[in-house]
Formats: structure tokens, C-alpha cells, sequence
């Protein structure tokens, strides 16, 4: 079987490079694997069976991408690394693994970071996908008056992310039901974009290492946290260190200064992987919290699971779904209250909260195995020939209502609809026996 990749790769700052990167070892022992990158250069060695090849998103090489029996794209929601991925998945229908639910930071980011797509063009997509109400909603977004957060919630654009997609792979319950009906949905659990570490023997000692990672945007709740930290009493017991990229950095260091933090709280920036791996050693507690959530699993919560650490998550989402012996839920609208119950329950028994993240380390080894989401991978990639015909059935029953709609009225659309619908059913059930045996 031949496989086309669409993907971030290192350098980029991306979870979802890595992932790929980690995974790609495992897909090659059944595969044939190309790897697309619309970056000319790219830093880690293909294993056997794996190649790398550069695609220009103004001439991509058709002939060589047409020659795979499925192609996946992997879908974040960073306009930086997945603009190029979202243009090829239109042009060419195939597997879209979606990593995010909420695409509006996508969208929007290709506005406002210059990468494609103007303001006419971004406000007919959201009218398209979320009526003419959306599309008020997205004129106060680019006039800056609506946070691109709140207008994710109400206009999240899934759809136009997933739109021409074969399939559609998620990692939660709430991504899979908010997809159409009619599209062709696998849910899967997510799994680590790298190989569980080797922990050594570790005696915490005070004061002790709360960590904070990933993208904080301000669904990560980071004031809150701050807030909670200042007015704890025993807050000189604890030391914070936050790592990983934000808007408006230089106003959460004068936070920091204004709520007396400054001996308490370090922010970091963006790190290394092995910063991080090191950082994550000598933690004792991470605050994972994400209100609103963007509707997926979280690849953080896997990854900080792997290195046997407990955490504090909102619940909502996928995150009220975790197994409660194996993190720390913290109330929506309550964050500081029970942030500051948790730190105090922490300090009068930390090894309660230890034992949340042995049980998450068993729990990622458990259900969220590189290998078997790989294998979880192939088999997809093996429904091709279904897909293909599902898709086939879609584009024939839009086309055929657009034609209908011309000519039929309201009188004698329902009949010819049910007609029209159970030929086109016959058709796509032989052109899927056909694919299937062709492939």
C-alpha cells in the first residue's frame, strides 16, 4: 500500500510534526510512505520506507500524488504550519486527521497573517458554513471588536477545514458528534508524539514545581492561575514556570510584577524539546486548564501523563471524559477556588496527587499507544475504496440539487428527491465494489 503524508515537520514548533515524525516508523513496516512538505528544508532522517518530498502549492506534482492508495493531511488549527495542507486537501480529496475542532484560529489566521485568503474571501466562508449570522459575527472579528475565541465558539468552521475531505479522523466524542451526519467520521484516541521517557527515582523537595506548557492562548486561563497563586498563602512553598508561545507576553510579565510574582513565576518562552523534557523531571504538579475548550484531545495531557505528573484540568470536554483517578478536575467559573483547595490538599498530601500521575502514565500505555493508533491508521487507509464512493454519493446529491432546484418546485421536489436519492445509491454501491476490487 502506498501513502501520501501532508505534515509539519521539524524544525517547525509544531506537536503535530512530531507526532508524525514518531508515528512514521510504524507506518512504514506495511507501507510505502511519501512524506509532503511545503517547507524546503526539514530536520530528522526518514526511516526505511519513508520519503521526503518538497511540493510547490502553486505546481504540485499531481502525477506523483495521484500514484498513492490514500493520502492523509494532518489539520491544526496555526495558519503558519497548515495553510499549505488545507489548500492541497481542497484540490485533492483524502483523509483529513483533524486536530483540532475548533478551526476558526485557522481561518482567521490566514487574514490577519497575510497567508492566502483576504477579508471578502474569509466572510463568504463563514456566511457559507454559519449563515448571514456568522457572518456579522466575523465583520466585528476583522474590525476587532470579537475575539477570535469567542467568535470560535459560535462560528467554529470545522466544515470548511473538512469540506472536500474523503474522511474524517477525530480524537474525542464531542469532535465526532459535532461533525455532519452525512461525512464519513472515525474516531480514534490520540496517541504521543514520542516514545514514553525513562523516569529515574525523584525525592520532591520544596519548594515545589508547578509547570504550565504548550500554546497559551486564553483558553489557558493563565491570570486566573496567577491570581490564585498571589492571594495562596502558602504560596512561597511553590515555583512557577511557564513555557511555550503567547500573544501578548510583555502584559502577563507586568501581571506577574503587579500581583508581586516576580520571585514566584518565570516565564519561559518557547523551549527545546530536551528543556522541556528536563523541566518536566523536576515537576511536581501541572496546570493543564482550557476554558473554552477547542473540542479535542489534548497531546499535552498525554505527553505530561508519560512523566507520571499530575494535573489540574478544566472540566469540560474531553477533559471531563479523563478517568478522575488520574487527574484533578477544576470547576468551570470556580478556577481560583479550587486551585488553591487542590495546592493546599497537595501540600498536606502530596503523594495523593502522585498517584494521579502513575495512574495516567498506565492509562497512556493502555489506551493511547503509538502503534496502535498506526494500526488504527492503516486500517483506515484500507476503507479508501468505501470512502471514495461515499464521496462519490455526496458530490453527485449536492450537484443534483442544484440542478433540481432550477427546475422543480416545492410540489414535486420531496418526490424526486427520495428518486433521485436511491439511484444515486445504487450507483456509489457499485462504484465502491469496483474500487474496492481495483484496489
Amino acid at each position: 500500500m502506498k501513502l501520501n503524508f501532508f505534515s509539519p515537520l521539524p524544525p517547525t514548533r509544531s506537536d503535530i510534526a512530531r507526532l508524525t515524525v514518531h508515528m512514521l516508523p510504524h507506518l512504514a513496516r506495511e507501507a510505502e510512505v511519501t512524506v509532503w512538505s511545503s517547507e524546503p528544508e526539514w530536520k530528522f532522517e526518514p526511516p526505511n520506507g519513508v520519503t521526503v518530498r518538497h511540493y510547490d502549492l502553486q505546481r504540485p506534482p499531481w502525477r506523483e500524488i495521484n500514484q498513492a492508495d490514500a493520502t492523509f493531511y494532518q489539520m491544526g488549527n496555526d495558519p503558519r504550519y497548515h495553510h499549505a495542507i488545507w489548500q492541497m486537501s481542497r484540490q485533492h480529496p483524502g483523509i483529513v486527521i483533524l486536530h483540532d475542532l475548533a478551526m476558526q484560529h485557522f481561518f482567521s489566521g490566514l487574514v490577519f497573517h497575510d497567508r492566502g485568503m483576504n477579508r471578502r474571501e474569509y466572510l463568504e466562508l463563514v456566511e457559507r458554513h454559519h449563515g448571514i449570522e456568522g457572518r456579522v459575527l466575523a465583520e466585528k472579528h476583522v474590525h476587532g471588536l470579537l475575539a477570535t475565541e469567542e467568535l470560535a465558539q459560535r462560528c467554529p468552521l470545522t466544515d470548511a477545514a473538512t469540506e472536500n475531505a474523503l474522511a474524517v479522523i477525530v480524537h474525542s466524542a464531542a469532535a465526532f458528534s459535532a461533525l455532519p451526519d452525512d461525512a464519513s467520521v472515525v474516531q480514534l484516541p490520540l496517541c504521543v508524539g514520542m516514545p514514553m521517557p525513562v523516569l529515574a527515582p525523584r525525592t520532591a523537595k520544596e519548594p515545589y514545581r508547578l509547570t504550565v506548557f504548550g500554546f497559551l492562548g486564553p483558553n489557558r486561563k493563565l491570570p486566573l492561575l496567577l491570581r490564585a497563586l498571589a492571594t495562596f498563602p502558602e504560596r512561597a512553598r511553590f515555583r512557577l514556570d511557564i513555557f511555550g508561545t503567547m500573544d501578548g507576553q510583555e502584559k502577563m510579565h507586568q501581571l506577574v510584577a503587579r500581583l508581586g510574582l516576580s520571585e514566584t513565576v518565570t516565564l519561559h518562552g518557547f523551549v527545546s524539546a530536551n528543556e522541556l523534557d528536563a523541566a518536566l523531571r523536576q515537576t511536581d504538579l501541572v496546570v493543564n486548564m482550557r476554558d473554552p475548550s477547542m473540542g479535542e484531545a489534548s497531546g499535552s495531557q498525554l505527553h505530561l501523563w508519560q512523566y507520571e505528573l499530575p494535573s489540574l484540568v478544566t472540566e469540560r470536554a474531553w477533559y471531563a471524559t479523563l478517568p478522575g483517578k488520574a487527574v484533578a478536575f477544576v470547576r468551570p467559573e470556580h478556577e481560583i477556588e479550587d486551585i488553591q483547595q487542590h495546592l493546599a490538599k497537595f501540600l498536606a498530601n502530596p503523594e495523593t496527587y502522585r498517584e494521579l500521575g502513575r495512574n495516567g502514565r498506565r492509562h497512556v500505555g493502555e489506551h493511547h499507544s503509538i502503534e496502535n493508533y498506526a494500526s488504527s491508521l492503516l486500517e483506515v487507509a484500507r476503507r479508501t475504496p468505501e470512502f471514495q464512493a461515499k464521496w462519490i454519493a455526496r458530490d453527485l446529491a449536492r450537484r443534483t440539487a442544484i440542478a433540481m432546484s432550477s427546475w422543480s418546485d416545492a410540489s414535486t421536489v420531496d418526490s424526486l428527491s427520495l428518486q433521485v436519492a436511491s439511484q444515486i445509491g445504487m450507483l456509489t454501491a457499485g462504484a465502491s465494489t469496483e474500487l474496492a476490487a481495483a484496489s
